[in-house]
């Protein structure tokens, strides 16, 4: 009995060697998981401090998009009214200078053409022939006259006069006529560079802008 007690006492304090090791290097281990959890929950409460200030910031910022957005849109339908309007004011003066360009130019083609069949009636109307009268019974010779340059006859004059009048007129109706082409050409430049409203464009823009 007395030789087989100091194996069990030798192999006890083996036991107990090795539970008194596991002890110690647990409550290190527990120590050190103390500690890690610790810095773990410091960080925590930075990290949730700073996830809060981020999220103050961001719906600050969205707040901010949201206001500038619609202030945007407000400036947007502004500007399609205002260019709509003037869109509309620029196609009625074009029409209505269209028309009074049109009523003048026929005025004036009328007066012009009228100018011209009176100095066409004139040119065709020919001059009466006037009777001589009867010669004298008796007429003493004169003189011969000295030789003078033979002038113009006053139908002559009269003739040229009309026809440099006919000549005119017809220059006058070609220039107005380029004018008025020149004129339309002008306007439908003008059409044609003309904004297009924006009011077309609207809803696809507020779709995209939406999504």
């Amino acid at each position: 009995m007395k030789s087989a007690l100091p194996p069990d006492i030798t192999l006890l304090q083996i036991c107990l060697t090795l539970v008194s090791g596991l002890f110690l290097l647990s409550l290190i281990r527990i120590v050190r998981l103390v500690r890690a959890n610790r810095r773990m929950r410091a960080e925590t409460e930075k990290m949730d401090k700073q996830a809060a200030l981020q999220q103050i910031e961001v719906t600050a910022i969205h707040h901010d998009a949201m206001s500038w957005r619609a202030k945007t849109q407000r400036q947007f339908d502004a500007l399609r009214a205002d260019l709509s309007h003037r869109l509309q004011q620029s196609d009625q003066g074009g029409v209505h200078a269209l028309k009074d360009l049109e009523e003048s130019h026929q005025q004036a083609l009328a007066a012009a053409l009228g100018k011209i069949s009176v100095l066409e009636a004139a040119l065709a109307a020919k001059p009466v022939a006037v009777a001589p009268p009867p010669p004298p019974a008796f007429v003493p010779p004169k003189p011969p006259p000295p030789s003078l340059p033979a002038l113009p006859a006053m139908e002559t004059l009269r003739v040229q006069s009309l026809e440099s009048e006919l000549a005119a007129a017809k220059a006058e109706i070609a220039l107005g006529k380029q004018h008025n082409a020149v004129l339309q050409r002008a306007l439908l430049l003008a059409r044609r560079k003309a904004p297009v409203p924006a009011g077309r464009k609207s809803p696809q823009r507020s779709n995209a802008r939406c999504a």
